[in-house]
């Protein structure tokens, strides 16, 4: 360094800081109030919540279109319980039945194919599948239900924690993880892989369920935190 450099440098960088003040002066440049920009955060964020809400809805119900499948009419329940409750962001569902569209129900026992093919009273691995499916769009139409009387709705799903699959056996009968996989797979497909399909899950089978129905199945979801109502 040179004698008199620093005292050159230390010119040209107040000369540069004067001419950005000069500029910012000159251009009114106001610097935004963290109250303010507070503000514009929330609203950014609301605006963009409300945009991929839609968007989110819209998805879940092309799937529903392509799969050929339609959310039934939220139930009611049977006996002296709630089909839902809530813990903060957390949705208990209470088990739900094999029920169609018209409210027949699927009744049966599930059981081997040998000896399901030779008794109307057994259903095969794959009628307890289709049993499970009812399940899975009656938890998805509690689900929906809720969530619109709350002002919101399926797209605020934010995971599928758990499910928990109860399968009417018959003594022989060792495929209840198969017959489950009917819910499992219509929620995940419907929500998504990311929210609906890669859950936690129980599969058991039992000698009797109530009314002679073929399964029943439980849910616990999440709801997104920035849905909390």
């Amino acid at each position: 360094m040179t004698p008199g450099s620093t005292s050159l440098f230390v010119i040209t960088v107040g000369f540069a800081s004067s001419l950005l003040l000069s500029s910012s002066s000159a251009f009114h440049i106001n610097p935004i109030s963290p109250s303010r920009q507070r503000r514009c955060s929330v609203y950014a964020s609301t605006s963009s919540s409300a945009e991929n809400q839609s968007q989110d809805m819209d998805d879940i119900n092309a799937r529903l279109t392509k799969l050929g499948l339609e959310l039934p009419p939220a139930g009611a329940p049977k006996a002296n319980y709630q089909l839902l409750h809530r813990d903060g962001d957390l949705l208990y569902l209470s088990g739900h039945l094999p029920m169609k569209a018209d409210g027949t129900l699927v009744v049966g026992a599930c059981a081997p194919k040998e000896i399901a093919d030779t008794s109307d009273t057994y259903l095969t691995t794959e009628q307890g599948y289709e049993a499970a499916q009812h399940c899975a769009l009656n938890l998805l139409s509690t689900l929906q239900s809720y969530l619109v009387s709350q002002g919101s709705d399926l797209s605020n799903v934010s995971k599928v924690i758990k499910l928990f699959g109860i399968v009417r056996s018959h003594s022989d009968f060792i495929e209840q993880h198969l017959v489950m996989n009917g819910a499992s797979d219509v929620i995940g497909e419907v929500l998504g892989k990311e929210v609906g399909g890669s859950h936690a899950r129980s599969a058991i089978g039992t000698n009797t369920l109530p009314l002679g129905i073929a399964v029943e199945v439980e849910m616990i979801a999440k709801i997104k935190s920035s849905a909390l109502f």
